[in-house]
């Protein structure tokens, strides 16, 4: 009886932790112009980074976020980061709230003298803010000790907060081909999330093209149920008749959403190519190898070759180093996976 019980209060944690909905999130891309920032802290390639140059002793550098007013029913802080230790001696880094302006609060810290902390790229550490409930609140990122010489560097890729609701779906993604031939029909499917607590059946589904203020070309009433953690796809063709570039997007409306902040999906680039042209795509994914050209010495990179063999034929190409999702629009994939691993 004893493990039952465990097995559904599991059960009820976990539903609870997926069930929470983004309400606040800054990817540092772009560079947020609202962030008060120390010495060597910095935004560099979509991070936030604090940087052991120039070395400072004894030192006590933060970094701290706008005034954020958190909701009453507010859940997690999600911190995706990477630690690069060196020497530490006594260096900490911490992660902490400031409420109406007052001191700083710690909600977790880390002595550098354990070694890197997570992975490279990002790890998560999750943080409850309910104690900060209905508060307005700064977060703040410090980094106190020695030397800044004994640490590389604290990389921060993403901060989310998020909250529990009763009633938010969420426009999660537009899956379907990066290409598509003109005036020809082709599916695009728009996937909605239940990341409310209760069940839905009575809600409307979008699919945009993001010119102006955002075309229209596909409507969908839905009034069947989906259940708190479900995903369902909704099927939209569309014909498109103009060449070029173009954005589509996805967007669920609710009545009642308690959260619109993920009522739209990021946007994906279709481009629309004439009648009976070919398709071929260059996917790079070779870790950055690279070789020595044996008649020139040059060293390139491992794609070189086949863009040069490509182009030499006057043939047109996607090079990518994310393969899409969908490729049933091209004739031709050609996968570059290098001659070692680098790294």
């Amino acid at each position: 009886m004893k493990r039952s019980l465990v097995v559904v209060a599991f059960i009820l944690l976990t539903s609870l932790v997926f069930s929470q909905s983004v309400y606040w999130e800054e990817t540092f891309t772009p560079a947020p112009a609202d962030w008060s920032l120390d010495a060597n802290w910095s935004f560099s390639g979509g991070t936030l980074t604090l940087s052991w140059s120039p070395t400072i002793t004894n030192y006590n550098l933060s970094a701290v976020s706008p005034v954020l007013s958190l909701p009453d029913n507010v859940g997690d802080l999600i911190v995706t980061q990477f630690i690069d230790a060196y020497s530490p001696v006594n260096e900490i880094m911490a992660i902490g709230v400031i409420v109406d302006g007052g001191l700083p609060q710690e909600l977790w810290q880390y002595e550098l003298i354990g070694g890197n902390w997570g992975a490279a790229g990002g790890e998560d550490v999750v943080l409850s803010l309910s104690e900060f409930a209905g508060e307005d609140i700064q977060l703040e990122f410090r980094s106190y000790g020695a030397s800044t010489y004994n640490f590389d560097y604290w990389y921060i890729y993403n901060v989310m907060i998020t909250a529990l609701f009763d009633n938010d779906l969420a426009a999660v993604e537009v899956l379907g081909p990066p290409n598509a031939e003109i005036d020809q029909p082709d599916l695009w499917q728009v996937n909605v999330r239940n990341i409310g607590m209760l069940e839905q059946n009575s809600f409307t589904v979008k699919l945009y093209q993001a010119s102006g203020m955002g075309l229209e070309l596909g409507s969908i009433d839905v009034l069947e149920t989906i259940q708190p953690l479900d995903v369902v796809a909704f099927n939209f063709f569309w014909t498109p008749d103009v060449l070029g570039d173009t954005e589509l997007y996805g967007k669920v409306i609710l009545a009642g959403d308690e959260c619109q902040n993920n009522d739209m999906t990021q946007n994906l680039d279709v481009t629309i190519f004439p009648e009976g042209e070919r398709q071929y795509l260059l996917w790079d994914n070779d870790n950055n190898s690279y070789y020595t050209d044996p008649n020139t010495g040059a060293t390139k990179n491992c794609e070189d070759g086949l863009e040069e063999a490509l182009s030499a034929n006057g043939i047109n190409y996607q090079l990518v180093t994310q393969l899409p999702k969908v490729l049933r629009n091209y004739n031709v994939v050609f996968a570059c996976l290098g001659l070692y691993c680098v790294g």
